[in-house]
């Protein structure tokens, strides 16, 4: 992880120093490079959570339906991922991809000394990039999270516990932010508008509408 964090402070002292951008500045671009090069498994993992809301409430429907016959619960359930064609772990790999980058993101940013990385006085928008306890950091992270979350949860059939995960979530991790280098929070924050963006693209190009075939699909499944 040290080495792969290194390789992250290379590509960081490229755009301080090559391109003339101010380290916070170069946290930018370093997080709008790593978008671009994991776009393919951003696209993978939207395709798969658009998959999952619009089989959501059908899945609800069935589990209330048979929730007294757990066999033909789990074969109808099973009947509609196969006929939408969605898989329910669609999204753990792209995510497990994106891990080493967030890791060796995080490893660099909260100890930039350790790679030779001089942020210590170093100013961006008012925030001191190697300090922490800022409130504002933090209330925007916390928003962007529940933003993204929000683009990516089910608008119905959602258990309250999915709701709940769904509030405490973004407040958590402002929370952290808080807690947290202003470095760190500034990619963060960086990282949840890119990825926003990035959905709102997928989703409007990437991703094709439900076609006649699929409607006439839920319309059958609904009346099981």
């Amino acid at each position: 992880m040290d080495f792969f964090a290194g390789l992250m402070a290379d590509i960081l002292r490229v755009f301080h120093n090559n391109l003339g951008a101010s380290w916070g500045w170069s946290i930018i671009l370093l997080t709008i490079f790593i978008k671009i090069i994991l776009f393919p498994t951003s696209i993978s993992q939207i395709r798969s959570m658009e998959g999952m809301k619009k089989v959501t409430p059908l899945i609800k429907e069935i589990q209330e339906k048979y929730k007294k016959n757990p066999e033909e619960q789990q074969r109808r359930v099973m009947e509609v991922y196969k006929q939408h064609k969605v898989n329910p772990f669609g999204s753990c790999l792209p995510m497990l991809i994106q891990l080493p980058f967030l890791y060796a993101l995080f490893a660099l940013l909260n100890n930039p000394d350790k790679f030779q990385i001089d942020l210590a006085n170093e100013i961006f928008l008012g925030l001191n990039l190697t300090q922490n306890n800022y409130w504002a950091l933090a209330v925007i992270s916390g928003a962007t999270t529940f933003l993204q979350s929000k683009l990516s949860t089910p608008t119905s059939g959602q258990e309250s516990s999915q709701n709940t995960f769904l509030y405490i979530m973004p407040v958590f991790l402002g929370y952290i932010t808080f807690s947290l280098k202003a470095g760190v929070g500034l990619y963060w924050v960086a990282s949840n508008v890119i990825q926003i963006i990035q959905q709102v693209i997928i989703t409007r190009f990437f991703i094709p509408s439900e076609t006649p075939g699929q409607k006439k699909e839920a319309n059958k499944e609904k009346r099981k």
